[in-house]
């Protein structure tokens, strides 16, 4: 009996255990459950969080690259993809010298050539670190400093124009008054002498007084532009007028024409514009010794207007091109070195600027931009085209 006694006291023991166990189970279950629902959600929020940071890093226009330890590609953005001209997916493993991006050094500026042209980029480059591993890879950040580059550029050439047309508005002054002088005398001496052998020389004078009196209205309009009277310009028309000029020229030289021009309206002075068309056009003309290509066309920009003028000529040299808005600065011996300065004074007056890109020995291509405020309509969706 007390055998039997001490056996259901184990087996209630052992039921009493079970029953407890059983409890703690469900516990644990729930709790289990609980953390699952938990995970699941702190996983979907880290999901959502990945894919926000994600969509970040690929809308920066500046290009980001990552990199591990051995500086191979393990992540990059749309901008990197789009300046390389690769895809992560061909670039992911590869070592970054091997993709065009093996740059060295941090603060650098590099040249690269993109899909939009040559462009100029500040590099960064930053170590990523971690306690347990030290370093671990590498970011690289590309900045596009193209435009800032040509702004800069644009205010040291504008206060170096500043300060050239100051100087040149008081030569001018202080040759005028005895240049006067002398095309009057010499204006007598050729009613003088008109009849004698010697008229021809008084007329010499006469001549060459006029045509530097010209060179100097050049100067003097450099140095104080006239402003412009607006109108409504029909830009194609301009082109048309400003091409009938030079045709004859082009033609002599066996020099084709092609052009692509919208119908469309600014406001501007015409005569002011079209003088800065034939400028460009019979620079074009000149790169061109025998044969080659002419091509004028529009497009818009935003809501601006592109016009530009290009020549399969000889090209301008990456030293020259930094000094062809400089007064004086020409590289054709016939060249008074005015033509440009002047053309950019024009187009600055109206709201634009010129720019310019070429390749020595594969031809230039002159833009002129117009700012929005200047459109006034688009007279004809369809473009005129003719060669």
């Amino acid at each position: 009996m007390r055998d039997i006694k001490r056996l259901n006291e184990a087996f209630n023991t052992f039921t009493l255990a079970s029953e407890r166990l059983r409890d703690y189970y469900q516990s644990l279950q729930a709790h289990v459950e609980h953390l699952t629902v938990e995970l699941q959600k702190k996983n979907a929020e880290l999901q959502q969080a990945l894919g926000f940071l994600n969509s970040v890093i690929h809308c920066i226009r500046e290009a980001i690259i990552v990199l591990d330890r051995d500086e191979r590609i393990i992540m990059m953005n749309r901008s990197a993809e789009r300046i390389l001209g690769t895809t992560l997916a061909d670039s992911r493993g590869r070592r970054a010298v091997d993709s065009g991006c093996g740059f060295t050094t941090d603060g650098e500026e590099v040249e690269l050539d993109t899909g939009s042209g040559r462009r100029r980029f500040f590099v960064s480059i930053s170590e990523v670190n971690n306690d347990e591993e030290g370093l671990i890879g590498y970011v690289i950040l590309l900045s596009d400093v193209t435009l800032l580059k040509e702004m800069e550029a644009e205010r040291i050439r504008n206060r170096r124009l500043i300060a050239m047309g100051e100087m040149m508005a008081n030569i001018v002054h202080e040759l005028r008054n005895p240049l006067c002088s002398i095309e009057l005398y010499s204006s007598m001496l050729y009613k003088e002498l008109e009849n004698s052998p010697h008229a021809s020389l008084a007329r010499g004078v006469s001549t060459g007084v006029r045509n530097l009196n010209n060179f100097l209205s050049n100067m003097l309009y450099f140095a104080r532009p006239r402003n412009p009277r607006p109108g409504r310009c029909n830009v194609r028309e301009l082109v048309d007028e400003a091409l009938t000029l030079v045709e004859p020229v082009a033609g002599s030289r066996g020099i084709g024409i092609e052009r692509t021009v919208a119908d469309s309206v600014i406001n501007g002075d015409p005569g002011l514009l079209k003088q800065v068309l034939l400028n460009l056009l019979l620079n074009a003309v000149q790169s061109m010794d025998a044969g080659g290509t002419l091509t004028v066309s529009t497009e818009r920009e935003g809501g601006g207007l592109r016009l530009s003028v290009s020549d399969t000529g000889c090209g301008i040299s990456e030293e020259d091109l930094d000094k062809i808005f400089d007064p004086f600065f020409t590289t054709r011996d016939e060249g008074t070195g005015l033509g440009l300065p002047i053309s950019l004074r024009i187009m600055q007056a109206h709201g634009g600027t010129i720019k310019v890109r070429s390749v020595k020995g594969s031809g230039s291509t002159f833009i002129l931009s117009f700012p929005e405020e200047a459109i006034l309509k688009e007279v004809n969706d369809a473009e005129y085209s003719c060669c």
